[in-house]
């Protein structure tokens, strides 16, 4: 299940299937992914987590 992107139409997006590896505050490494309903990371949370934010930030940081 994708948790929506707030700020970016991931919808047919150029990096729909890509990966971003993550790395968690207590060094755990996770996967986030960009899908056609959003992103989704392979962290234990069940809510939109902090590495989705931060990926989604990327890219809104690249638009401006």
């Amino acid at each position: 299940m994708g948790h929506p992107a707030e700020s970016i139409n991931t919808k047919d997006h150029w990096a729909v299937g890509f990966e971003w590896p993550v790395t968690g505050s207590k060094g755990d490494r996770y996967t986030v992914e960009m899908t056609n309903y959003g992103f989704e990371c392979s962290c234990p949370a069940y809510r939109k987590c902090k590495h989705i934010k931060g990926v989604e930030q990327r890219f809104e940081d690249e638009e401006v």
